[in-house]
């Protein structure tokens, strides 16, 4: 080989060793400089951990070591009441019950208004507004998708699960942290028939999805000078894993396994910055210490960093000088394992933090146990008084003159049916004296509820959000009185659950939203969207909302402008919701009612569908007059022939009246002449053929009454059957 080939390998060699000298001691020193920082915010956190520590001594009702060993030197009474837990309780079911509902998402996602849009809507040209609608239908059928997409993300990583453990850990120290979007790995299973085997075969796919992470606010350690999350700069996560975790490290994407594998070698007992807190909690709710607790800190710290440290954790970042370099690294100690870009391009930190009561100086706020410490500390000590002075006050405290009586057993202590001999010195009656304790247990209960009444208005949570008992007149146990109980208790969580939504829902959707329009490849899913957050729509209660909704839709439906502007369907799905029924078993979704539409859009024009309403009314109404008219002729026809058989009765009576008068007359006639009866038969039979004829005179009058009554009656219904023949036709004859 060449001499001077020789001593171009030697340049390069050492031109390489030199740049792996200088890209592991800028390891080195991110390394140093981050573990310098970490330890920085654990010291400035040293206040509020202890402050933790109490907040969870006093919700289990627990003593510190101090103050048992002054109770049991001075020999008071150690029992604890606990008034934390049920208020600490109440406000976490309260709050999660409110910002996590069954049947709804507590956040939205709507199009950004734009004015353009708002111009072609206002336009009086029909083509600019009607492209208007169409954009806008557009922007809310992304918008849907985008909020669709979202919303599966939360249901894969139990976003309801995952908050109301953060809601449990900001009600109990008063912070807790969400994270996300974070990269997860997620295996999914799907089942398939093979087409060599015929069986069915079980394949496994995985895929990077975002995800959510509720992390432990023990292990939180933002940057300490910042008030809010939108203020720091920085900000570091712990994570405590074992010899097993640490070598799966290794399996992770850019993880530089010379540094892991020197941690595992130079640190094999684990550099621990912080103090492991687990100890303590472990006593707090009894539990033993345990002995074998070797972990490893594993710190994730995401804030600025510079190119040359990028470069040096083996990261590809652009040579523009004017671009700030925002990123994430894991380190162990001061060993440096891994280090990215964040994949925001935003630069925004991955946590949110909800505080139950904010602190203007702090990231961390206050939880229910700390605003009311010193309620419970009264209720504690006055519950111990009471005992101590029942026991005090149980029994009398006795006096024995020992040179008037002696035991019988020498033993002194009292005991039932015991004997003492008299030494006879002193009265017997004098040998015994008793002193009765007065007992305090009504003062002292009344400090005891002076204490839960003073816990109730320093923590805002009165007594009815625990399901206990209403206190007030009659009034506030009516179903009205109680209603606005129960709105008045809803006013002191709506600052909780303003915290809720700025701090937790609007930025973690915001990053999902930014999440999908950076790496998602479906085009149809971006748009310009804003992030709604509903938390606080919940507060009113579900009758009064109610009343409101309802309302709300009869003054919609009494104006045509704002009914016109009214979103119907989804105002009624909110009157179903407030009812507290699911909206989804009772309503049809959107595309359901869309093809009813389009469907009844198909059919008959409105106008010739009212016409045809119109005409089949006319209809009936002709048909109803139609069969009046008959029962008429009916009736006529009825009263016809009762005349007629009444005036055949009368003629029948008459004739037999006139027969039988005859036959009287003929009979006097005969007894006052005493004629023959040949005589009389001739004389009266002149006068019965005069009889005769004037009856036949009489019945051609009726006959002829009768037909003219027939005859009119045959015109009437000639007439009626002619109307009902012209408006079955559709003509209209009522002349």
């Amino acid at each position: 080989m060449p001499e001077h080939a020789t001593v171009e390998m030697t340049d390069e060699t050492e031109a390489l060793e030199a740049e792996t000298q200088r890209l592991e001691l800028l390891l080195s020193t991110l390394g140093s400089k981050l573990s310098q920082l970490a330890g920085e915010q654990v010291s400035a956190r040293q206040q509020l951990e202890t402050r933790w520590l109490n907040d969870l001594r006093q919700y289990h009702g627990e003593y510190t070591a101090d103050e048992l060993a002054r109770m049991k030197e001075s020999g008071t009474s150690s029992i604890y009441v606990n008034l934390t837990r049920n208020k600490t309780r109440a406000a976490i079911a309260r709050l999660s019950d409110m910002l996590l509902p069954n049947d709804d998402r507590n956040w939205g996602i709507k199009p950004t208004p734009e004015p353009q849009l708002s111009a072609l809507s206002n336009s009086p040209d029909q083509a600019a507004k009607a492209e208007a609608r169409q954009r806008r239908e557009i922007a809310e059928q992304t918008a849907r998708l985008m909020q669709t997409a979202i919303d599966d993300d939360f249901t894969e990583a139990r976003y309801n699960g995952k908050a109301r453990d953060v809601i449990g850990d900001s009600c109990l120290l008063g912070t807790g942290v969400l994270k996300g979007p974070v990269v997860v790995n997620r295996q999914r299973r799907a089942w398939r028939r093979d087409e060599q085997s015929g069986l069915q075969v079980m394949e496994i796919q995985e895929e990077f999805r975002a995800g959510l992470e509720r992390v432990d606010v023990w292990d939180f350690f933002p940057d300490m000078s910042a008030a809010t999350m939108e203020e720091a700069e920085f900000g570091f996560e712990r994570k405590l894993l074992n010899k097993k975790q640490m070598r799966e490290l290794s399996n992770l994407p850019g993880v530089i396994d010379a540094q892991l594998r020197k941690v595992l070698e130079t640190d094999p007992d684990g550099t621990h910055i912080s103090r492991d807190r687990r100890d303590e909690l472990r006593h707090i709710t009894g539990v033993d210490t345990v002995v074998n607790n070797k972990r490893w800190e594993l710190w994730e710290y995401w804030g600025p960093l510079d190119k040359e440290e990028l470069i040096a954790a083996g990261v590809e970042v652009d040579e523009d000088p004017l671009t700030e370099y925002n990123g994430c690294v894991l380190f162990v100690g001061e060993h440096v394992i891994k280090a990215a870009i964040n994949p925001l391009d935003s630069g925004e930190l991955p946590w949110s933090v909800h505080n139950w009561e904010e602190d203007p100086a702090s990231i961390f706020g206050f939880g229910v146990p700390f605003l009311m410490r010193n309620p419970q500390r009264v209720a504690a000590t006055a519950w111990r008084m009471i005992m101590d002075n029942a026991g005090l006050s149980a029994g009398p405290q006795l006096a024995v003159d020992k040179s008037a009586v002696t035991p019988q057993d020498g033993d002194w202590k009292l005991r039932p049916r015991k004997v003492w001999i008299s030494t006879g010195k002193v009265p017997l009656n004098q040998a015994f004296y008793a002193y009765n304790i007065p007992s305090n247990q009504g003062d002292l209960y009344s400090i005891f509820q002076a204490a839960q009444q003073l816990a109730d208005t320093e923590t805002n949570l009165p007594i009815l959000l625990q399901g206990e008992g209403v206190s007030g007149g009659p009034g506030a146990r009516t179903a009205t009185g109680m209603q606005m109980l129960m709105n008045n208790s809803n006013i002191v969580l709506r600052s909780a659950v303003k915290n809720y939504d700025d701090g937790i829902t609007e930025p973690v959707v915001r990053r999902f939203y930014d999440w999908h329009m950076a790496y998602d490849e479906r085009e149809e899913i971006k748009g310009d969207f804003s992030i709604v957050a509903r938390g606080s729509s919940v507060l009113i209660a579900r009758q009064e909302q109610q009343e409101k909704l309802l309302a709300l839709a009869q003054i919609a439906a009494s104006n045509p402008e704002f009914a016109q502007s009214t979103e119907w369907q989804g105002l009624y799905r909110e009157i179903v919701r407030s009812m507290s029924v699911s909206a989804d078993s009772v309503l049809k979704d959107e595309e359901t009612v869309e093809q009813e539409k389009q469907q009844a859009g198909q059919q008959m024009p409105p106008d010739m569908q009212l016409k045809q309403m119109e005409l089949q009314l006319k209809q009936q109404e002709q048909q109803l007059k139609s069969q009046e008219m008959q029962m008429r002729a009916q009736r006529e026809q009825a009263d016809y022939q009762l005349r007629v058989q009444e005036q055949q009765f009368e003629q029948q009576y008459r004739a037999a009246e006139l027969q039988s008068k005859q036959e009287r007359d003929r009979a006097e006639l005969a007894l006052k002449q005493n004629l023959t009866l040949a005589e009389l038969e001739a004389k009266l039979g002149l006068e019965s053929q005069k009889l005769e004829l004037k009856m036949r005179e009489t019945s051609a009058k009726l006959q002829t009454q009768r037909d003219t009554t027939a005859a009119e009656l045959t015109d009437r219904q000639n007439e009626r059957r002619a109307r009902q023949a012209n408006m079955e036709q559709g003509f209209d004859s009522y002349g």
